[in-house]
C-alpha cells in the first residue's frame, strides 16, 4: 500500500510499506517527483520483482553464514 501526503511546509511525503511491514519514506518539492518515485517500487511488489534497498547493505561474511546453511555438501573424501 503507497500515499502521498502533503506536509504543512508544502512539501510532498510518498511512503510505502515493504514486505516485512517496514515504511519507506522520501520527500519531494513536486507531487509529479514524489508519484514517480513510487512508482517503481509499487510496481515491482504488484509483478513479484521487488528488491528491498537494504539488501545490498550486508556483509560477505553474514551472506557466507546464511548460504552455506543451505549448501549440500559432499562428504570428505578418504585417501587411506
Amino acid at each position: 500500500m503507497a500515499s502521498i501526503a502533503r506536509r504543512p511546509d508544502g512539501t510532498y511525503r510518498p511512503r510505502y510499506r515493504d514486505a516485512d511491514g517496514e515504511e519507506h519514506a522520501r520527500h519531494f518539492k513536486r507531487k509529479a517527483d514524489a508519484q514517480r518515485w513510487l512508482d517503481d517500487p509499487t510496481a515491482a511488489v504488484v509483478t513479484g520483482t521487488y528488491v528491498d534497498p537494504k539488501a545490498g547493505r550486508i556483509t560477505l561474511s553474514a551472506f557466507y553464514a546464511v548460504w552455506a546453511a543451505r549448501q549440500v555438501w559432499a562428504p570428505a573424501p578418504s585417501w587411506r
